[in-house]
């Protein structure tokens, strides 16, 4: 058993819930006790997220546990669409439920001709998987079961990942769909899922190119482009190579012209700026020691952008388990992090909140993932991603005091 000082890392129900809570029109019902629902809804506030889904708990006695008895959610299923009348009605089990084995699907089987919403039974919940997995799992979920069929309007590309629990997504969408109408004159259909609703999820399939951010996301875009015949494009957009690589797989897409014009104005705006860090540490080579903690594509897409800047990367860590090549480490505990902490100097330290909360010793420090503790974010345009991204961290960087 691991000690946690802060936050334990969030299993799949919650990923879940965050996937689903920033849709406006989706309708969740959770069977389990009312205050676990209640506390999953309160921490979306610290995500800086948007709640726009209509979330409902079943609540829970002694009784449906020792029993097994269903009559809580048939009859909260059966309220919600008399009442609601939503078009889809997520049901879910918490993860008390879970574990005890609550078989939603069944229920949803049971009720699926007693109503008029359609019924989404939601398998994930327990103690099992990390977050993440219920991200990826709820994304597929709804390409699956939300997504019509729909005339291709090529001017149209749907973006797959910004999830709440993605640290800076409000920035990082506005600075993507910037750079998508500037480069290529193209506007966005369906964010899966972050400001968008149920009705532009079903036109998703509209869509003439999926751009995928995280891969979690993945799934839903293979089964987009097998089902729907939509391409889609992996690629991290933390610093000027990944997103120049970035924008010129774009141009291999067919209806997809760059802008070539702009391209330049955006690349030389950056380059000149580039050649300015370099300059600032070249003689400050003991100086360069840089740390990063955070969900999977943050570290990958920062740790590049960070030696792109001629810094080096001591350590990089994923703060949930997950499969990631070396030098990267994954799943390590607080205690790691904290001793790893203590015993390195650094001129910079990017992390989620409770690492940048720790004792450490570091010239500078910015968080760049969840879980987030303090920071209140209103602001969409301070991305970390594509030129801008870029711009913002040369400027962060330069302003460090040496």
């Amino acid at each position: 058993m691991q000690l946690c000082k802060y936050y334990p890392v969030a299993n799949d129900r919650m990923g879940t819930i965050w996937t689903l809570a920033s849709i406006k029109g989706a309708c969740v019902i959770e069977f389990g006790p009312a205050g676990t629902t209640h506390y999953a809804i309160e921490g979306i506030g610290s995500l800086n997220g948007h709640h726009e889904a209509n979330i409902y708990s079943t609540h829970m006695d002694q009784s449906d546990v020792t029993f097994g008895k269903y009559d809580r959610l048939e009859q909260a299923i059966i309220e919600v669409d008399e009442n609601i009348k939503p078009k889809y009605i997520f049901v879910m089990a918490s993860s008390i439920s879970s574990i005890i084995g609550a078989d939603v699907e069944s229920v949803c089987f049971e009720l699926a001709s007693k109503v008029k919403a359609k019924l989404i039974p939601i398998t994930t919940g327990g103690l099992k998987h990390h977050y993440h997995i219920g991200v990826e799992q709820t994304l597929l979920l709804l390409v699956k079961n939300i997504v019509k069929s729909a005339d291709k309007d090529p001017m149209k590309y749907n973006i797959l990942g910004f999830t709440m629990d993605r640290y800076n997504y409000l920035s990082d969408v506005e600075e993507l769909k910037r750079m998508m109408s500037v480069l290529f004159n193209k506007e966005v259909q369906t964010i899966f899922t972050c400001n968008t609703t149920i009705e532009e999820i079903e036109q998703a399939s509209s869509a003439s190119l999926n751009i995928v951010i995280r891969r979690e996301a993945l799934k839903a875009a293979q089964y987009l482009e097998k089902t729907y015949g939509i391409p889609y494009i992996y690629h991290s957009l933390h610093g000027l190579e990944n997103t120049m690589n970035f924008i010129q797989s774009i141009t291999n897409i067919e209806g997809y012209e760059l802008n070539q014009e702009k391209y330049e104005e955006e690349i030389s705006k950056i380059k000149e700026q580039l050649f300015t860090v370099k300059r600032k540490f070249f003689f400050y080579k003991e100086m360069k020691k840089c740390a990063i903690f955070g969900d999977y594509d943050t570290v990958i897409g920062m740790k590049s952008l960070i030696e792109e800047l001629g810094l080096e990367v001591d350590r990089a860590e994923v703060l949930y388990q997950t499969e990631v090549e070396e030098p990267l480490v994954a799943g390590g505990t607080e205690f790691d992090r904290m001793k790893y902490l203590k015993q390195e100097s650094l001129l910079l330290l990017l992390g989620d909140g409770a690492t940048i909360e720790m004792d450490y010793t570091a010239k500078s420090s910015h968080q760049v993932s969840n879980p987030n503790l303090h920071h209140i974010m209103i602001y969409p345009y301070t991305p970390f991603i594509g030129f801008r991204g870029m711009l913002y961290w040369i400027e962060k960087i330069l302003n460090i005091s040496l």
